[in-house]
């Protein structure tokens, strides 16, 4: 069960990576309904994973929570700018760069 929601989580990571790249790469800048999916799949897979992965000897709650957070404020500057006709290119890549915050707290130790 937990590679079905590591899968989903990973799929979630690409397609909120894959969203604003596209986004940043369009002439006219506008947040897709896909960045907002995607970071929900991020959210809930994330949820499962922290629930399986609680037992386990290398579990760090504060990381989670961290994560957490930085997920929760992509979500809220999402809702926040999905129904807008444009976005600039400084909140697009802010908001790739909090995703590549969550990929490097993800990895650290």
């Amino acid at each position: 069960m937990k590679t079905v929601f590591y899968i989903l989580h990973m799929l979630g990571l690409v397609g909120l990576i894959v969203t604003l790249v596209i986004s940043l790469q369009k002439p006219i800048k506008k947040l897709s309904a896909g960045t907002l999916h995607s970071a929900w799949l991020q959210l809930l897979s994330g949820l499962a994973l922290m629930g399986i992965m609680s037992g386990d000897e290398d579990f760090h709650p504060e990381k989670f929570g961290i994560k957490l957070i930085v997920l929760v404020v992509i979500l809220a500057l999402g809702y926040r700018n999905v129904k807008k006709e444009t976005v600039s290119t400084k909140f697009l890549g802010s908001m790739l760069g909090l995703v590549l915050l969550n990929v490097v707290i993800a990895l650290a130790v």
